[in-house]
């Protein structure tokens, strides 16, 4: 069935290696992967495609059987990988009657009675869903003509990994990632023509995606939706790697991002994202405009005139109704004096200017009522002085 010696090493041997591979995986990243187990005669015994998940977890860590350990490190994304594991790096030489892979534990390693699962961080995730990849005996060594019943704490009466037995594991790598990564940010054209002028926190943006993991599985495009995405960027409108992302831009240019899990969707994905998942995106931004300071919903670009009641209270009668109130707003941004929070409906913020002065809600705002944001901010510095 199998030969080995006490001095046997881990094997490796590569199945697929993905052109352009940057970066490998080292101890203390998270992995997101899919295998077949099989014996040294093809009896397969574990698969993660059986149950359309990917195995999740830190390498490096001592999280699963050493050798398992061993044999993911320097694996690049997308790469598949032969592993061939001693039994002294794998089960040892009384094997294992059940193979523990409940839903949120370590496969590859059986916990002592009782013993829990290691514990992660928003960084990390385990048994999360994710799309299933159909098992390909060419690539995996794996057969699917034959029923297999696998082994797991459920069921303790399924096919054991025997003592002193050599295991062979047919790794495809999804993605990985550390708790310390950042953002990588790749420009992939800019516009010809001067850029002055970059997008910041606070900017209103307009900008075109996609988005797709790693293997390339395509999640989201606004293409589908026939319009750019819109938001202001610092707001907590988008993932907060996205968001980084974003910044910096000129209007026309087009970048990659890559996106780490604890700056995207966690350990818990959202829907149609796995949990713990890398994510890509090719961004283009469209527009820019500049925001405003936080807690304005207009500003002027010059001083406010000085009888601003006055001007405001178009048929002199005292007071300002709604309609009054915004056909002025209204003038001040199509005459270029001031302009109005983006990113909204400038009815809605317009209603919501008006609400702020009717400080008694009677439907009409006077002459005592109405109020600058900037007097109101320094009265209050006051006040709290």
């Amino acid at each position: 069935i199998d030969v080995h010696n006490p001095k046997d090493t881990v094997q490796l041997e590569t199945l697929e290696l993905p052109p352009g591979c940057v970066r490998r995986a080292g101890a203390g990243d998270f992995m997101r992967y899919h295998y077949n187990g099989s014996l040294m005669d093809g009896t397969l015994f574990d698969s993660s495609y059986s149950r359309n998940n990917t195995y999740n977890t830190y390498i490096g860590q001592g999280y699963i059987i050493p050798g398992m350990d061993q044999g993911l490190q320097g694996a690049c994304m997308g790469e598949r990988r032969r592993i061939t594991i001693p039994p002294h790096l794998a089960y040892g030489e009384n094997g294992t009657d059940s193979i523990g892979f409940l839903q949120g534990s370590a496969p590859l390693r059986p916990f002592r009675s009782g013993e829990g699962q290691p514990s992660l961080g928003r960084e990390g995730g385990y048994g999360k869903t994710e799309p299933a990849y159909p098992q390909d005996p060419a690539v995996l060594g794996a057969s699917v003509s034959s029923p297999v019943k696998w082994a797991s704490h459920a069921d303790p009466q399924g096919d054991k990994i025997p003592g002193s037995a050599v295991l062979i594991f047919n790794v495809h790598v999804i993605d990985f990632h550390n708790p310390a990564d950042v953002v990588e940010i790749r420009t992939l054209s800019r516009p010809s023509e001067t850029c002055n002028e970059t997008t910041k926190l606070g900017d209103f943006v307009r900008y075109h995606y996609n988005c797709s993991l790693l293997d390339g599985t395509q999640l989201f495009t606004s293409h589908d939706y026939g319009a750019p995405q819109e938001a202001t960027l610092g707001a907590n409108k988008v993932i907060e790697g996205l968001d980084t992302g974003l910044q910096g831009m000129c209007v026309g240019e087009r970048r990659q991002l890559i996106v780490p899990p604890h700056l995207a969707h966690g350990e818990s994905g959202a829907r149609g994202v796995p949990g713990s998942a890398v994510l890509l995106f090719e961004v283009e931004l469209v527009s820019r405009e500049d925001g405003l300071p936080t807690g304005y919903l207009f500003v002027w670009h010059e001083d406010p005139p000085a009888n601003l009641f006055e001007d405001m209270d178009l048929n002199k009668d005292g007071e300002v109704p709604p309609e009054e109130f915004s056909t002025f707003i209204k003038a001040q941004v199509s005459e270029g004096k001031g302009r109005l929070m983006p990113g909204q409906d400038p009815e809605k913020t317009i209603g919501d200017m008006f609400q702020n002065q009717d400080r008694n809600q009677d439907g009409k705002i006077t002459v005592d009522e109405l109020k600058l944001k900037s007097d109101e901010d320094e009265e209050r510095v006051h006040e709290e002085l």
